[in-house]
């Protein structure tokens, strides 16, 4: 499996991009800023995108849904419980201080369980509320990685104090998801350094695994 991550925009949200590499299929996770780099680093393996999902709707991780749509004709998927995120981008983006972004339409709603594949394989979502009511995170069946947005960071976790967060709502999210994951499995965040579940079981200074 291809896998390029790399930070974009202002707030520095990580971008993933996955993809068979016989089929080139590809998903693209967080796509938050700066269209032209993305399309780029799909154009390098000469990728064809199936799929543009998000872990959520703040505005650093959607901001370049939209060219990215435009230009490759790929499906947009969000969590219904954050379509009202989605819809107030503009002021999103007014309280952080960034040029609002275009705005993608919705196509494709995620739900919990739910696969969306590409090629031979498939990302599996993890619906994590808390940080958001819509927050999810993805997985790869048969290999341990997961795709945290900004649910869980490396030693840290998603604030609360934004629209539709609560702290509560996260922690036991993170509880009761993320940590019942398999110890090796590697995260990689919305922003920062990736970590291992079995890390963020054992310090994570905001929520810690019960014993």
């Amino acid at each position: 499996m291809i896998r390029k991550t790399f930070p974009v925009g202002p707030l520095q949200c990580n971008c993933t991009i996955l993809a068979d590499p016989d089929s080139r299929e590809a998903v693209v996770i967080d796509p938050g800023d700066e269209a032209p780099k993305i399309l780029m680093k799909l154009a390098e393996d000469e990728l064809k995108v199936v799929a543009i999902i998000h872990t959520h709707a703040h505005v650093d991780h959607i901001g370049a849904a939209a060219k990215l749509a435009e230009v490759t004709h790929a499906p947009t998927y969000l969590h219904p419980e954050d379509k009202f995120l989605h819809d107030i981008l503009a002021e999103q983006a007014m309280f952080i201080g960034m040029k609002a972004p275009q705005s993608a339409p919705i196509d494709l709603q995620l739900e919990d369980a739910q696969a969306v594949h590409f090629g031979k394989y498939e990302l599996g979502v993890i619906h994590t509320p808390g940080h958001s009511p819509g927050s999810v995170c993805f997985d790869v069946p048969g290999h341990d990685i997961c795709f945290s947005g900004d649910t869980l960071f490396a030693g840290g976790i998603g604030r609360t104090d934004l629209w539709g967060g609560d702290f509560d709502t996260l922690e036991k999210s993170i509880r009761d998801r993320l940590y019942a994951l398999n110890s090796a499995v590697r995260v990689i965040p919305g922003h920062g350094p990736e970590t291992f579940i079995d890390q963020e079981r054992k310090a994570n200074p905001f929520v810690r695994a019960l014993a």
